[in-house]
């Protein structure tokens, strides 16, 4: 049996202290912990080696100094003091190919989960063809122009100066040969095959990715995705589907706008720099750009556009609710986006290789 007092501020403990009394030892010593300054076992009678142990951790966590004993008492808990087995810093034993093994399982995962969002996408829009009812016009025209037209103005004054840019390297080399002509070649192909595509890509990746992230985000932190579902409509529909279709159309009309605008600065540059009459660079234009040229450019942006949608309203599902989780995933959207844009424009520049486009 045990019996403990409380004295003043300190605790008496009388009876047995043993590994079979201890439970109601600590209940007591948690019930009063703020007011004891002592713990006095002069009374008891017999206190085993794990009883040690825990008077050990318990004074040294509440700052208990004051431990009143018998000689004999303290002997024991001395030598249980030198034997307990203070905590180690004990280094990760985990090394670098756990890293990668786990980095690797994490990647593929979520690759999993995005391809399983893919598939709930297909779903949802055959049910919305089947069912033409479900698509909501309102919020694709509204995305269109959010996304779309007013995207413009920059994707005008980056081609441009990207299209100076390249028009200005490639005069420098052009001219020692004599060849100035053929910058008409450099900025056409180069553009309508490659910088168009992906200059307006990237550019939505950055704008329209992120802010897909942080819309359905903010709206699953504030719980509007869980109304959206008790009002009986499907997320998908109302908030996926839309920005979707809309980044379908509006980024291949943005791309024939960049490669205007891009084919627009290198004649500019190839009047002042390489004596280039405007008639005479468009004249070499019509010869320089064919038809099976602007497909293999064109082709590529419904695609990148159903990524670059994708990817931003699965991060944004992806969101937990709190703050933090959305500016992570605001930037991972857009870097995913980006990564994914690059690795299909590589895709397809090995496909129109084996096909010789």
């Amino acid at each position: 049996m045990i019996e403990i007092h409380k004295e003043n501020n300190g605790i008496v403990v009388t009876g047995s202290l043993t590994y079979k009394t201890l439970p109601i030892f600590i209940e007591t010593l948690n019930n009063f912990k703020k007011e004891i300054s002592f713990l006095d076992f002069r009374k008891t009678e017999k206190i085993d080696t794990s009883s040690f142990i825990f008077i050990h951790d318990f004074s040294k966590l509440n700052n208990i100094n004051k431990l009143i004993m018998t000689e004999e008492q303290q002997k024991l808990f001395e030598i249980v003091k030198e034997h307990i087995r203070q905590p180690q810093n004990i280094k990760d034993s985990k090394g670098i190919f756990y890293s990668i093994g786990k980095t690797t399982y994490e990647i593929i995962y979520e690759v999993y989960l995005f391809l399983d969002f893919i598939g709930e996408i297909f779903v949802n829009i055959a049910k919305s063809i089947i069912n033409p009812k479900n698509i909501r016009i309102k919020a694709t025209v509204n995305d269109i122009e959010n996304m779309g037209i007013k995207a413009m103005p920059l994707i005008t004054i980056i081609s441009f100066l990207v299209g100076v840019v390249i028009s200005y390297h490639g005069s420098v080399k052009l001219k020692q040969f004599g060849a100035n002509i053929f910058i008409v070649d450099l900025v056409t192909i180069s553009f309508i095959r490659e910088f168009g595509p992906l200059i307006v890509a990237i550019l939505l990746a950055g704008r329209s990715s992120s802010s897909y992230t942080a819309q359905i985000g903010i709206m699953k932190v504030t719980e509007e995705v869980d109304v959206i579902k008790i009002m009986g409509l499907n997320p998908f529909n109302v908030l996926v589907i839309p920005k979707i279709v809309s980044m379908i159309i509006s980024l291949p009309i943005l791309t024939v706008l960049a490669d205007i605008m891009g084919i627009l600065g290198g004649l500019i540059l190839a009047y002042l720099s390489l004596d280039i009459t405007p008639y005479d660079f468009i004249s070499r234009l019509h010869h320089v750009a064919n038809i099976k040229m602007i497909v293999a450019g064109m082709i590529k942006t419904p695609v990148f556009a159903f990524l670059i949608a994708s990817i931003g309203s699965y991060k944004g599902f992806r969101t937990k609710k709190n703050v933090n989780s959305i500016g992570e995933n605001v930037t991972i959207s857009v870097v995913d986006s980006i990564f994914a844009v690059i690795i299909v424009d590589a895709v397809f520049s090995i496909l129109f290789s084996w096909a010789g486009i």
